[in-house]
């Protein structure tokens, strides 16, 4: 379970397009500028430009940024909303629309075109229909294209809107978007999950679980070859460890959890970035501590923090990651159990089971 396959030895790939939460939060010009500052400063305070080798600038000069530089100061996290495609042997699978499926088209597209693939097939699974994770549907290049064909899946109720979203007269569609969806032609079909239903391809399977979220969500649990992935974006966990989920999600090699807040954002102690102190508790979202509690009760090797709040910026996230591994550590030792990898996915990030 890591993020090299150089081995190719996984059963599961995932790929993270988009992982900020509520709403896009693309860098302002201001923070990029920052960034670039705060990275030659970092270089000439270690002394490391005298590593720069002339003769091979480029070369010289990207290791000495992948050696020396913090996350936070030469990349980002990114600001697209929720989009995570997975690949197993048997299937492609995206799970949500949000506005990181633009790039994942892009991506798939290109691949596909590239090797010449006969079989242009694949899954769209929706946690739920709020705007973040819908937005970027019409906005995804493989749509359009009537030589793929993508079935798309959902809760009774979320199938039941996109069914009326995709209906030719829909006045919802048409008052969000241009005309653009009667152009859209290769969604070939549009299927609900029905309770305590799965679905199963070949040698992976596909199983839900219902949400605490406003006007309902779905989890997915995705195995194949006795490795497993969970994604539970948008919930709000009543309690500090939620037990009814963490056996949905037991023994996971990876959970991708909704920890929009810090415990005191959540209960309106502080603000996040330099926003008041408000109470978000009703929100549909989970504090990152009870992410984590969750994650031990769940014995899952690894925990994906996700749904970013937009206003939090990538240093902030990056002192809240260090924060939190510490925490689980002081829980390791008190619970004697395993500590779970905990990581922030960011856009474009491989991650191998």
């Amino acid at each position: 379970m890591n993020e090299d396959n150089s081995n190719n030895d996984w059963n599961i790939h995932v790929k993270y397009w988009g992982t900020s939460g509520s709403i896009s939060s693309p860098l302002k010009p201001s923070c990029v500028t920052q960034k670039v500052i705060d990275s030659i400063c970092t270089l000439i305070k270690g002394g490391h430009l005298i590593d720069i080798d002339p003769s091979n600038l480029e070369s010289s000069v990207a290791k000495m940024v992948h050696d020396h530089l913090p996350f936070s100061s030469k990349s980002t996290f990114g600001g697209n909303t929720s989009c995570v495609e997975i690949n197993t042997d048997d299937c492609l699978i995206v799970i949500d629309c949000g506005t990181g499926i633009m790039n994942f088209g892009n991506s798939l597209e290109s691949k596909w075109n590239a090797i010449q693939k006969d079989e242009r097939k694949g899954l769209i699974l929706f946690s739920h229909m709020h705007y973040d994770h819908l937005f970027g549907l019409p906005m995804c290049q493989s749509f359009y294209d009537a030589n793929n064909s993508f079935d798309l899946y959902g809760s009774e109720k979320v199938a039941a809107n996109l069914i009326e979203f995709f209906g030719q007269n829909s006045d919802m569609a048409n008052s969000i978007y241009p005309p653009i969806l009667s152009k859209i032609k290769a969604i070939k079909k549009i299927t609900p999950f029905k309770e305590n239903s799965e679905l199963v391809i070949g040698a992976t399977t596909i199983t839900h679980f219902t949400l605490n979220h406003p006007g309902g969500a779905n989890a997915y649990k995705i195995e194949c070859k006795g490795k497993s992935y969970v994604y539970a974006s948008d919930h709000e966990q009543l309690t500090e460890t939620d037990t009814g989920f963490a056996n949905f999600a037991k023994n996971a090699d990876a959970i991708y959890m909704d920890g929009q807040y810090l415990l005191s954002e959540y209960l309106g102690h502080s603000g996040i970035g330099s926003g008041l102190p408000t109470k978000r508790i009703g929100w549909g979202h989970s504090p990152m501590e009870w992410c984590l509690l969750t994650a031990f009760a769940a014995n899952a090797k690894s925990l994906h923090l996700g749904h970013r709040d937009p206003n939090r910026s990538d240093i902030e996230t990056e002192n809240i990651l260090a924060y939190l591994k510490g925490h689980a550590v002081e829980l390791s030792k008190s619970n004697q159990q395993n500590c779970p990898e905990i990581l922030f996915p960011h856009e474009e990030l491989d991650f191998f089971i």
